[in-house]
């Protein structure tokens, strides 16, 4: 008896051993991790597919979904490492070169996304696939259409090739991109959308329009397009400009840049609280936006706001501290408050970071000279002058004497 109490022991840690040997194998994590990412708990699907590749760094499969399961969590970075690892095992799986493809182009690696849209579009699509693909464009009330790898991806391919050529100001190569896109696919909408602004960049204003009311032909309330015709009719009246803009605001109450557009054209009206209004709408949409901050401060400086145009300006330092308007509107702030030396530092700091900025020599000129540092003062206006800003006689007839 004690030995049959034995040998049930014995089996009964076999198989506990058994179960204990399955839970720490490579696969047993990958299909639990497959199993959230289905669930869509990402950070599960995260922690198990860790787990897998620590205990196999070669099992590709797994860079592929972390890959994915990290585009899930927003860390693009970390899905393209991914990318990366697995396509150089297999350089033409077209899921895992079309999710890198919109990868980079979402990170603004626009000649390396251009890349692979190439590719592409020289690989066959062919087969079935399970992955499925959004494609969004800002402005279009979220609307999005799903694709997969298993359908004719070409106008797609060509649509992301148009778009990387308008972010590299190829306006020409972008336009021929569209076209071949819209020959395949001419129902679609945003084929035209993205040669109309190529057109408008061109030159071409009477085959932009063209393409936008395409546009309104196939979706009359669409925002974009109205948003670019408001744009195209610039040299019409300031009510009919207006009236255009707030129809595309209308149709799309979540669409920024069209507040924007009539911020600014409400400001250089003179109606700066409907430009101030307009652009707070815009930064409650895109708070992170620091181009539109420092619009923001430009109006709040106009109307003498300075605490509340002084709020934006350090907002736009801190979101980039790089960027040489903020620093120079800064100082314009600081000369107003008669913080003159602190106006100095601001000058300076935006010529450390644009060397040949005219504006920010004249200014600091300006502020040297309050403090009656004429030679410090008189550099600066030459070195503004030598950069191609304008001085007007009698400012340099005062200032270096």
């Amino acid at each position: 008896m004690a030995l049959l109490r034995l040998t049930l022991l014995f089996v009964v840690w076999v198989i506990h051993t058994g179960h204990a040997q399955e839970r720490r194998t490579a696969q047993y994590f990958f299909d639990k991790a497959e199993s959230a990412h289905t669930a869509r708990s990402y950070k599960t699907a995260l922690a198990h597919l860790n787990e897998c590749l620590r205990l196999d760094p070669y099992f590709m499969e797994a860079y592929f979904n972390r890959a994915q399961v990290r585009e899930a969590l927003g860390d693009k970075q970390g899905a393209l490492t991914d990318y990366n690892i697995y396509l150089e095992r297999n350089p033409e799986n077209k899921e895992a070169l079309f999710s890198r493809a919109v990868s980079r182009f979402e990170y603004g690696q626009w000649a390396m996304a251009k890349e692979d849209f190439q590719k592409l579009l020289k690989l066959a699509i062919s087969g079935e696939t399970n992955t499925i693909f959004f494609q969004t464009q800002k402005g279009d009330d979220g609307v999005s259409r799903a694709f997969s790898a298993g359908n004719n991806l070409r106008p797609i391919f060509f649509d992301y090739l148009g778009q990387i050529e308008l972010k590299l100001k190829n306006y020409t190569q972008a336009k021929i991109c569209f076209d071949s896109a819209i020959r395949l696919a001419p129902e679609q909408i945003n084929f035209y959308i993205g040669r109309g602004l190529a057109l408008q960049q061109i030159g071409d204003t009477t085959q932009a329009r063209l393409d936008f009311n395409k546009v309104l032909q196939l979706d009359a309330e669409n925002s974009l397009a109205r948003h670019n015709l408001a744009l195209l009719g610039r040299n019409q009246s300031f009510a009919e400009t207006e009236k255009l803009l707030t129809e595309a605001i209308e149709a799309n109450p979540k669409l920024p840049y069209s507040y924007v557009e009539r911020g600014l054209l409400r400001l250089n009206s003179g109606n700066t609280q409907g430009a101030l209004s307009d652009y707070n709408e815009a930064i409650k949409l895109e708070p992170d936006n620091y181009e539109y901050l420092l619009n923001r401060g430009l109006v709040k400086e106009r109307i003498k706001d300075y605490d509340g145009a002084l709020t934006d300006y350090k907002k736009v330092i801190e979101l980039k501290p790089e960027y040489e308007k903020g620093w120079l509107s800064h100082g314009n702030v600081m000369v107003n408050l008669n913080r003159v030396t602190e106006a100095i530092e601001d000058y300076t700091t935006a010529i450390t970071y644009y060397p040949d900025y005219g504006l920010a020599y004249y200014n600091r000129a300006q502020a040297w000279h309050r403090l009656g540092k004429t030679t410090e003062a008189c550099n600066d206006l030459r070195k503004a002058k030598a950069l191609g800003f304008l001085i007007a006689p009698k400012v340099e007839a005062t200032i270096c004497k």
